[in-house]
């Protein structure tokens, strides 16, 4: 695929979304589905006086009714508590895909305004179809989507904002998603470089794209890189609020492991779906584009890095045994070859340390060990922060964002990350608990504190599980394509409620 096909699949238009849609009234739509809340089916006869038949609201209780040449769909949600974030924007999603069978031309999704944003999110997410490399695409009936409340006759501002919100923080997400469809003998660093700064240009956002001269110094990421024809690449955004540079500012890296072979400790039979392994760049593309579109505010001067490299066998690779220069000037022995995005991501936080020196909080996200994915499943995100108030803002967060977040314990015991030979290892000496070391490896190479400023802040997000890599397809989502997770949590962690 060439930079002009890759550009033209992650273009909204070319991605048969339905349009969505506001009304406040069932009017000329054929298929209509209503969710039914638990112990609330009182309160459905009077907007449907037609309902005879009782409803419970139990999850997953349905009921199918003809009326005036409409077929209303009755589907039970739960109880009231259990409406979340993650529990709306699913159920619209997995709505969405079953209302698709049904062939018709337009769709009514009954909403409260509450749920307006997680529903065009989910149906946003749900709609996006696999097979942009089929040499013939499957065709498919994309209806309209009329999302439906007696409310909306108003058409205020803060229901239209929030339509667009849940449009924006979808094609975040989606952006993520169909960057890691993409196979890695198309997506390989130096055109992923290309492609990203193409998305700068298109977004009006300044970024660079930092000279081999520069990144010379950085030997952790070019190490990755040196058993793989391709470079390493690091490509950094500058994002300033609308009131200008702030005195203080933030960093978030995002790894973009193009592929993961394990190098010479190779992964074996693991080796499928490593494609993803850039997820944590993807994650970070989408949170800016999602601010950038959402026309969101941010809280301070924002530093998104995202280093790239492609970790391969070869004669040049990186051996255990070695011992390379960080970015910092630290030291570190290769333990495992496949112990690979720590080595990234802490060059990475080198550069920014060394460029950006009013940087006093360091996000990193990245798929970075399955250990991580053997404790927490795919439903919960790894948290390894060293802030109690930071780590709480990210839960409290990711609970606001349907994306759950489990911290794990902040204790320098864990940290067995020593190497007799240099000042780090990049790995423990067992692999107990090597999500949360991997963490307290990534925090050696972070600002400690001065007498001119206090500590820095850092938190650590690890995708591995709750990225989902394993092309299943959900309910709520079609196979082929990751859960999208970090870009609703990134998106507002980062800026001032609106």
């Amino acid at each position: 695929m060439t930079l002009k096909q890759i550009l033209d699949v992650l273009d909204t238009k070319n991605q048969n979304l339905p349009k969505l849609t506001l009304q406040h009234n069932f009017k000329n739509l054929p298929a209509i589905y209503i969710p039914v809340i638990e112990d609330e089916e009182k309160k459905l006869k009077t907007v449907f006086p037609f309902l005879k038949e009782k409803l419970s609201g139990k999850k997953d209780e349905k009921l199918q009714i003809t009326h005036n040449n409409q077929v209303y769909h009755f589907i039970g949600i739960g109880p009231k508590k259990d409406m979340t974030s993650r529990t709306m924007r699913r159920f619209y999603g997995s709505i969405y895909l079953s209302a698709l069978d049904k062939k018709v031309k337009a769709i009514g999704l009954a909403c409260i305004s509450e749920w307006l944003k997680e529903a065009a999110l989910g149906v946003h997410v749900a709609a996006l179809n696999s097979g942009s490399l089929k040499s013939k695409p499957k065709k498919e009936v994309v209806p309209k989507v009329v999302f439906v409340d007696k409310k909306y006759k108003l058409q205020t501002a803060v229901i239209k904002k929030s339509l667009k919100l849940g449009q924006v923080l979808a094609e975040g997400k989606n952006l993520m998603r169909l960057l890691g469809a993409l196979p890695p003998n198309v997506l390989q660093p130096q055109l992923y470089a290309k492609l990203i700064l193409e998305l700068a240009k298109k977004w009006k956002i300044k970024c660079e794209r930092v000279s081999r001269q520069k990144l010379a110094k950085y030997n952790l990421l070019n190490a990755v890189s040196a058993g793989s024809k391709c470079d390493s690449e690091l490509l950094v955004f500058t994002v300033h609020p609308k009131k200008g540079k702030t005195k203080k500012s933030t960093a978030v890296i995002g790894k973009g492991l193009c592929y993961d072979s394990g190098g010479l400790q190779d992964k074996q039979s693991h080796m499928k779906f490593m494609k993803e392994d850039m997820s944590g760049s993807g994650s970070v593309l989408g949170t800016i584009l999602s601010i950038s579109k959402g026309n969101l505010e941010l809280k301070e001067t924002t530093y998104f890095l995202l280093p790239l490299a492609e970790n391969m066998m070869g004669g040049k690779a990186m051996r255990a045994d070695d011992v390379y220069i960080a970015g910092d000037g630290q030291t570190v022995e290769i333990i495992h070859t496949d112990a690979e995005g720590r080595l990234v991501l802490a060059d990475a936080i080198c550069y920014a340390k060394n460029n950006f020196k009013n940087t006093h909080r360091f996000y990193t996200i990245a798929t970075l060990t399955g250990s991580c994915a053997v404790a927490l499943g795919d439903v919960y995100t790894g948290v390894i922060c060293n802030d109690e108030d930071l780590s709480a803002q990210v839960v409290k967060t990711g609970k606001e964002t349907g994306e759950c977040m489990h911290v794990g314990p902040w204790d320098m015991e864990y940290d067995d990350n020593n190497s007799p030979h240099a000042d780090v290892a990049n790995l423990g000496e067992n692999r107990d608990a090597g999500w949360i070391k991997a963490g307290l490896f990534l925090y050696r190479f972070v600002p400690k504190a001065k007498k001119e400023r206090g500590q820095a802040q850092f938190c650590h997000i690890d995708i591995a599980g709750s990225i989902d890599m394993k092309e299943k397809g959900k309910s709520w989502r079609r196979k082929g394509f990751s859960s999208g997770i970090g870009v609703g949590l990134m998106t507002k962690l980062l800026t001032i409620p609106s």
